[in-house]
């Protein structure tokens, strides 16, 4: 049994959170007993009775009771309790939901949890039989996939006529040497080695054009592949392998399936080929099978194997579906974004314009009742129009896409399968203006936007002596903070502003002609603003849309209530270099009270009055305060601007926590962890505790990259360079009673552990909140400068990464080397089942 509960759902407020389970298994001391005598449980211990008390069990107990006992209990838990035995396991241990498929099954929630705890062992090197030494654990090779990106000349794209034909394929076969036109000779013996491949005229030219752009393309090496944004995103939190792409070279948007056309060693090579070539086996002899006329042959099996392994080295896989295409480049109307129906009417609408994407996303929607009602696509760009003349203004236009795979207004959600993406609902919104930091609110279709200072079409034009006033305080900001903190990666300030505005996503159809009604309709007035105390830096919403965390430049971070879209209101104020200096204080204050009995005695006896032995006690905790040094002060720049801020995709706020991220050009990244007491109460949303910082992490990085983090309430990643070379590091994040057990043995020997061990964490709490388990190194992590773009995005089965060192792990023949690196959590040789 657990040696900490997991309060359920229906009594989270009648039991304490911290209660111990009685010794020696007494909560299932009834199943036990069962089991043993091959005895019934109780018939007056009903299903609701039963729920409440497996709610105290940690997940082996569960498995035990479930699949262990007798008969009996089996089939009673299989007939009515598994569902929701399972559902709320699951549930509670903060993972992210099943990916829903087409045509499928009801969830499996049993093996879907098996799945997902297997897949963080995989992670964090915990299976048994391998070796890890000091938390380093290098994945097998076979976890390892690389995806080069090359231009359109240098891809093998299927003819239209596979495309139609929804099998990628050419029409060939294997035939016998001896195989005559008037049929087969009556003296013929079958012979292995007598085999030919036997191609259809048409087919044939088909690969004689595939192979002269193949020769064309092997004697040119692949373009260098240069991300200047955030390019990639995986669109599921869970397991699922669909991925979002922004082209370097079209700049389509696409998506595709994230291990499509990716290569590996010789060892991953031949599994997928002999995985492809035993579905097609199988598929064709269910065929035959269904067919009366036809009769299957064994040796058919050859000719399907080999022509499965021919096909998969031919073509390469197109997307699933392209968002935004080359043809929409073309189809642009520079009317609709400056012409007379747009703010920009009153002001010159002619000049060369140029149009830059600054990133794509991807956000899940999360309604109030904690389900997940679907997934949208987030992509933005500015588009700028250059001054013809010297002197003149330039004129610049937001515009924020946004593809989802569900209806807002009907709650329709639309699936796809291997072939075929479902983003069909469009939606878009226009400003008039250049923004510096944004996101989207999947579930309430609302996009949050900061502004520029002097470029945001919402606010009131000020007087040259507010402007005056707003550019010095942005220079001091910047002596303040470091230097790249305040500029933009062309070197330009960026002015930074204080407010948020939040916008409305615009539904949109492209089949449907503009009109003057429909092009300001997209330039919509904002539903509402957020007056931060500071500029602001970062900020992050929650899949509900219920609560917005700010950042700003002076290392504040700011909570907002965000469920009523027309009236924000803040809700918490927190400062790190305030919550710092109160942690000290307390510290020093205990200190104190350990000698104050001692004290108190003497004290007495010299009849000091109260007073003056309260002040004597402040002026020695302000001389504390000014006594701590940079030795004993865990965060070297608390006064560090926000950089950015990390929350789960699937979890709200109050449930999962926040990361924060600060960096200093001389003492590099520090990440924090916000969390409430209550986080670990289903009905924390509703909690009044408030946030605070439980744990910080120094990252053992070089100071001179930026690393990427990666947080999804139980795993944080953190993809950086250090002395050594690129590395991936990986912490476990308390989130979870069912994980307890794991941090139990971390509070009292390994609380606070230095060194090369500790991978830079500081828990902050009596509770040990973060761990270090892992760092992950690889040859294909290579090639990447600290002045060059590092992107990650992960899910709880797939890590992916650009690199510029893609042959060390595998080659396709095209000399490609820059690309993708996909780290597969999920080992097939384990066996274990989709979900």
């Amino acid at each position: 049994m657990s040696k900490r509960p997991f309060s359920p759902k229906s009594r989270a407020h009648a039991r304490p959170l911290i209660k111990r389970c009685p010794s020696g298994g007494e909560v299932n001391a009834t199943a036990m007993k069962a089991a043993i005598g091959d005895i019934n449980l109780p018939p007056e211990l009903c299903d609701d009775s039963l729920l409440h008390v497996l709610s105290y069990a940690d997940t082996s107990s569960l498995v035990h009771f479930t699949r262990g006992t007798n008969n009996a209990i089996r089939d009673r838990c299989r007939s009515t309790l598994d569902s929701k035995i399972w559902k709320d396991t699951f549930e509670n241990h903060n993972l992210a939901p099943l990916d829903i498929e087409r045509n499928s099954n009801p969830p499996d929630y049993y093996n879907g949890l098996r799945r997902r705890l297997t897949l963080f062992s995989n992670l964090s090197g915990k299976t048994v039989g391998r070796k890890k030494l000091k938390h380093s654990y290098n994945l097998p090779s076979r976890f390892f996939h690389f995806v080069p990106i090359l231009p359109s000349d240098f891809m093998h794209y299927p003819p239209a006529s596979a495309e139609n034909n929804g099998a990628n394929d050419i029409s060939f076969h294997l035939v016998d040497s001896h195989h005559h036109d008037g049929g087969e000779s009556d003296a013929y013996e079958y012979d292995d080695s007598e085999h030919l491949i036997d191609l259809e005229d048409g087919d044939l030219n088909d690969m004689d054009n595939d192979l002269d752009q193949t020769m064309y393309s092997s004697n040119l090496d692949p373009p260098p592949v240069e991300f200047s944004c955030d390019s990639y995103s995986l669109t599921s939190a869970g397991t699922g392998s669909e991925l979002v792409f922004l082209n370097p070279f079209s700049g389509t948007i696409e998506v595709r399936n994230v291990l499509d056309n990716a290569v590996g060693n010789d060892e991953s090579i031949l599994e997928q080929a002999m995985l492809q070539a035993s579905e097609r086996i199988v598929n064709q002899r269910q065929k035959h099978n269904s067919s009366p006329t036809h009769n299957h042959d064994d040796e058919n099996s050859e000719i399907i194997a080999g022509e499965a392994f021919h096909r998969s080295s031919m073509y390469d896989t197109p997307p699933k579906q392209v968002l935004y295409s080359v043809d929409d480049y073309f189809d642009l109307d520079l009317n609709e974004y400056f012409g007379e129906h747009t703010p920009f009417k009153h002001r010159r609408s002619s000049g060369n314009v140029t149009g830059d994407w600054v990133g794509v996303d991807s956000h899940s929607a999360l309604s109030d009742s904690k389900s997940l009602t679907g997934t949208l696509i987030g992509a933005a760009r500015i588009l700028t129009m250059e001054p013809e003349q010297h002197g003149d203004e330039e004129l610049a236009c937001t515009e924020v896409f946004a593809w989802s795979n569900f209806d807002h207004e009907t709650g329709e959600v639309v699936v796809g399968d291997s072939n075929s993406s479902p983003y069909c609902f469009k939606h878009v919104v226009k400003v008039a203006g250049s923004f510096y930091f944004l996101d989207v609110c999947a579930n309430k279709l609302k996009v949050f936007a900061s502004f520029q200072a002097g470029s945001c079409p919402f606010e009131v034009t000020h007087d040259g002596g507010e402007a005056r006033r707003r550019a010095r305080s942005n220079r001091a900001m910047a002596e303040i903070n470091d230097n790249d903190s305040v500029v933009n990666e062309d070197g330009e300030p960026i002015r930074m502003s204080r407010t948020i505005f939040c916008l409305p996503l615009i539904k949109c159809d492209d089949s449907q002609s503009s009109t003057p009604e429909s092009i300001r309709s997209k330039f919509p007035v904002p539903d509402s603003s957020i007056k931060a105390q500071y500029p602001v830096s970062s900020f992050s919403i929650d899949p509900t849309g219920n609560i917005l965390v700010v950042g700003t430049v002076n290392g504040t971070v700011e909570i907002w209530d965000t469920s009523r879209s027309t009236d924000p209101r803040r809700t918490q104020l927190l400062s790190v270099r305030q919550s710092f200096l109160k942690r000290h204080r307390a510290m020093t204050l205990d200190e104190r009270n350990t000698s104050k009995t001692l004290e108190s005695v003497a004290k007495a006896s010299n009849n000091e009055p109260e007073d003056a032995t309260m002040r004597e006690s402040s002026i020695q905790d302000d001389i504390a305060l000014l006594a701590i040094g940079e030795e004993e002060f865990p965060h070297k720049h608390p006064t560090s601007k926000i950089s950015q801020i990390y929350l789960p995709r699937h979890l709200t706020a109050h449930k999962g926590g926040f990361v924060t991220k600060q960096r200093n050009a001389d003492n590099g990244t520090t990440l924090l962890l916000w969390q409430t007491p209550s986080m670990f109460l289903d009905d924390a949303a509703r909690s009044p505790d408030r946030f605070q910082i439980t744990a910080m992490i120094n990252a053992p990085l070089s100071a001179q990259c930026h690393p990427e983090v990666h947080y999804d309430g139980r795993r944080l990643l953190v993809f950086g360079k250090d002395h050594i070379g690129l590395i991936i590091l990986v912490y476990h994040v308390l989130g979870s009673r069912f994980d307890q057990d794991e941090f139990n043995g971390s509070d009292k020997k390994k609380h606070n552990i230095k060194g090369e061990e500790s991978g830079g964490v500081i828990n902050l709490v009596e509770e040990c909140r973060v761990k270090f388990v892992n760092r992950i190194r690889h040859a294909g992590l290579d090639g990447l400068e600290y002045f060059d773009s590092m992107l990650m995005t992960a899910n709880e089965r797939y890590i992916v990464i650009n690199t510029k060192a893609g042959h060390l792990i595998g080659c396709d023949g095209r000399n490609a080397s820059e690309g993708l690196l996909v780290i597969d959590l999920e080992d097939s040789r384990s066996g274990e089942a989709a979900e």
